[in-house]
């Protein structure tokens, strides 16, 4: 049987025709020697425009001194892997070194992967979200679940209407709760139904749904825009952790800002080592409580175009101020 051969120009034409990215063969001054295919994918740029040229005549400064030590340790016998940005896309390269001649050169292949990166983000993101459901659903019906059932609980005993009618403000919360939470467990935007809502009755609503026990609550009622159920729920939260934290006879206290506005407490504060980790889920510096209370109010304010920021209150307990990100949206 004759030994086949590849066909002649096979390795020319296998270059200007490489499918779905771009192949360089590159020099040890960083030269592109050779390119494919004869039009470049992503930029429409000829293949023959490219070639003889050091990658700072190619690329901007900044693109080309990120990519300068990838194709270096390329030429010192490294092969290497990376993402980089240009030209508002993602580029997935890899690199492998050769020797041509007994000269150190580089094979590069590169593609577009903006949208294989951004549905990866995007399912992350979305798991991420549907794994902190079930917990921020079951955190936050749980109150007004042990509401309804003590309610019951009086009701069998006693048979006052009044405890059906607690019930049913229990019932109507959850039932809030359920739609507000879902909507927001699967959606990354900010809330549709926004209305100017005041500080001092959203602020009360979530007071008399805990159970606050000896701790005080004062307002110095404001404005604010957004979602008023799910600003219960943020509301509702933050006095829970203030109590959780600070116990049953604490003081929280509620008002307007500039921008957005605080809540505070006099409680013990959050230790300075573990202030940059409030927000992760699942995570609790006390005894009580499961560490999800706080990465709910985290996803409602960022749902909301709020930025938070933690300090101490002047009793040395927590203070959380919640400021719009961009006051001109």
């Amino acid at each position: 049987m004759s030994e086949i051969h590849p066909p002649e120009d096979g390795h020319q034409t296998l270059v200007e025709n490489f499918p779905n990215g771009v192949l360089v063969l590159f020099d040890s001054a960083l030269r592109y020697r050779i390119v494919g295919p004869k039009t470049l994918p992503f930029s429409e740029r000829k293949a023959t425009d490219l070639v003889g040229n050091n990658i700072y005549e190619i690329f901007p400064e900044e693109t080309a001194t990120e990519l300068e030590p990838v194709l270096r340790s390329t030429i010192d016998g490294t092969t290497r892997s990376i993402d980089i940005k240009y030209d508002e896309r993602v580029h997935h390269i890899e690199t492998k070194p050769v020797d041509i001649d007994e000269d150190p050169y580089g094979v590069l292949v590169t593609q577009d992967v903006t949208d294989v990166r951004k549905t990866a983000k995007e399912l992350e993101q979305q798991n991420k979200r549907l794994d902190q459901f079930a917990s921020m659903v079951s955190h936050d019906l749980k109150n007004p679940l042990t509401i309804a059932m003590g309610e019951l609980e009086q009701y069998r005993e006693t048979g006052e209407d009044a405890n059906l009618d607690g019930i049913e403000v229990a019932l109507d919360r959850i039932n809030d709760l359920v739609v507000d939470l879902t909507a927001l467990a699967q959606s990354s935007n900010p809330p549709t139904e926004t209305e100017s809502v005041s500080l001092a009755a959203v602020a009360q609503s979530a007071w008399e749904i805990i159970e606050s026990q000896s701790a005080t609550l004062t307002i110095q009622n404001g404005e604010i825009n957004g979602n008023r159920s799910q600003l219960q729920a943020l509301f509702e939260n933050l006095f829970r952790n203030a109590i959780d934290h600070g116990g049953s006879d604490v003081t929280v206290r509620v008002g307007p800002l500039d921008d957005g506005f605080y809540v505070e407490d006099t409680g013990d504060g959050i230790p300075e080592t573990e202030q940059e980790r409030v927000f992760d889920h699942g995570f609790t510096t006390g005894d009580s409580g499961n560490g999800i209370g706080l990465t709910i109010v985290s996803r409602i304010a960022d749902d909301h175009g709020l930025t938070i920021f933690f300090s101490k209150s002047a009793e040395g307990g927590a203070r959380f101020e919640f400021r719009q990100s961009n006051p001109e949206s």
